[in-house]
């Protein structure tokens, strides 16, 4: 039984249904993977209605040494906000809303549970908008994407999250409840991609900029990966810059039409109706690439990066289409529609690389007799996220393990172009030697044992690899994976 925690009745469960609802985030990752090796269900589910509430949780966990694992959208699939030792797990979804815009300091305040989706529009009615936000804005929480990456849709014109933050409030593993800024002890800028283990914010304060006086969005289609990249290398660059540069491959395109979506770019055989079944895995039926850009801003600046875009080597789409996918940006997993399954990597990776890792992926696709879509991001000049995702089946579960360890392959040609994971959480743990450098892995480690001593908050995250996911084991183990997943996706072809 769980002590008794100074909450209402209703703010505190231990009913095992809710609690198995906690118990994975967006990966469907099968148990003999999870609970065989990790305490994934946790002992209870709080969920604190304000600051004052997540102090005294925290604060009473922290006597009894329980873990405590931070808890908003779960919209990752790293397991960042899954338990590997039980515990509680604290949903702050609660903690919503209380929006307050400051006009004259172009700043807002906001508290963690609002998504990015509520914060945006509620700032749009009074003449502002956020910088930038996550491509999953209709789920993800604010607080939630400053305890990640906080890269997305406009890091390329306004930089990533941790450049607009203010300040933030946040509970301490004590149960203290501080207020942070740049300069603080500690700074807020050590609670940015911590994964919610130094601590639970409570309280967000962020730069916002006006609302956009005029829009201007654009597609391209590519007909070899080399313009591609050189593309979104040019546009990356440029000035103004785009407020946010989309980009995708062939692959990516079959898997919207494979899930009875049309793909930009397409070569239609025939007018209306679905694609011939034959055409779906044909990288010949589509583009090499397709590229959005957007620029948001003055209305000067908004035509001037559009009179530049006449410089890219790509065809320019229809107007009507350009529209269409700006108002899909936040649905680019849509494509899970074609399901059952879908699995991913998230990579970080030089754009001058880009078109090099596209075919790369291609290769692999064809030699591993793999459907492989990418899709991404510019966030610098220099940088862009790119995500990899093919279809597999969870509901098969020796298939499904196989096909996990080929997300290792796609991960290892990430790093031979010299890219490294985007995020942590659990399963990226064995990557921590591509993520840091000793010296900045040391520095975390630091952190973590001056504020959580005891190690409560979300322990068994981002600061060293568990078992089984030890890189001695964890890698021959995914490479006997990925050659049992395509000797199975060989053998499924050849059957009738």
């Amino acid at each position: 039984m769980m002590p008794i925690f100074d909450l209402p009745p209703d703010r505190l469960t231990e009913d095992l249904v809710e609690r198995t609802m906690y118990a994975r985030d967006l990966a469907p990752v099968p148990e003999i993977m999870t609970r065989s090796f990790f305490q994934t269900l946790p002992d209870a589910i709080v969920r604190p209605a304000n600051a004052t509430q997540v102090a005294d949780v925290i604060r009473q966990a922290a006597s009894l040494q329980l873990p405590v694992t931070p808890r908003a959208a779960g919209s990752t699939s790293y397991y960042n906000a899954v338990p590997v030792r039980g515990g509680l797990v604290l949903d702050v979804n609660s903690l919503r809303y209380d929006i307050s815009l400051d006009t004259a300091r172009q700043t807002v305040r906001v508290l963690p549970g609002t998504t990015w989706f509520e914060l945006d529009d509620t700032l749009r009615r009074q003449g502002a908008a956020v910088r930038s936000y996550p491509s999953s804005a209709i789920a993800a929480t604010v607080g939630g994407w400053v305890s990640t990456q906080g890269h997305g849709i406009g890091s390329l014109q306004y930089g990533a999250i941790a450049d607009q933050l203010v300040s933030l409030q946040v509970v301490l593993p004590t149960g203290e409840l501080r207020e942070l800024t740049r300069n603080s002890d500690p700074p807020l800028s050590w609670f940015v991609a911590a994964e919610g283990t130094l601590g639970v914010i409570t309280t967000v304060e962020l730069g916002v900029r006006p609302r956009p006086a005029a829009e201007s969005h654009h597609l391209f289609s590519f007909d070899d990966l080399d313009a591609l990249g050189t593309g979104v290398q040019s546009l990356s660059h440029s000035q103004p810059r785009p407020y946010t540069v989309f980009f995708a491959d062939a692959g990516y395109l079959a898997l919207l039409e494979r899930a009875g979506f049309h793909a930009p770019g397409a070569r239609r055989q025939e007018a209306g109706g679905p694609p011939p079944a034959s055409r779906l895995l044909s990288p010949a039926s589509y583009p090499a690439g397709m590229l959005m850009v957007s620029f948001q801003g003055e209305p000067a600046a908004v035509n001037q990066g559009r009179d530049g875009l006449a410089r890219l080597p790509g065809r320019e789409l229809p107007s009507e289409l350009a529209l269409e996918e700006w108002s899909l940006r936040l649905y680019h997993l849509r494509n899970k529609r074609g399901g059952p399954s879908l699995l991913a990597t998230d990579i970080w990776l030089p754009l001058r690389n880009l078109a090099a890792y596209l075919a790369g992926v291609r290769k692999l696709a064809v030699r591993s007799r793999q459907q492989i879509g990418s899709y991404g991001l510019a966030i610098t000049p220099e940088w862009g996220q790119v995500m990899s995702i093919y279809p597999t089946d969870e509901r098969r579960t020796a298939a499904y393990l196989a096909a996990i360890g080929f997300t290792k392959r796609l991960h290892d040609l990430g790093a031979h172009y010299g890219g490294r994971p985007y995020g942590v959480g659990l399963w990226n743990t064995p990557y921590l030697s591509r993520l840091f450098s000793r010296t900045d892995l040391r520095e975390l480690r630091r952190r973590k044992a001056l504020l959580d001593p005891h190690g409560i908050m979300n322990p068994g995250k981002l600061y060293a690899a568990p078992f089984p996911l030890w890189p001695v084991t964890f890698a021959p183990a995914a490479t006997a994976l990925s050659l049992a997943h395509t000797t199975f996706l060989r053998g499924e072809r050849r059957s009738p």
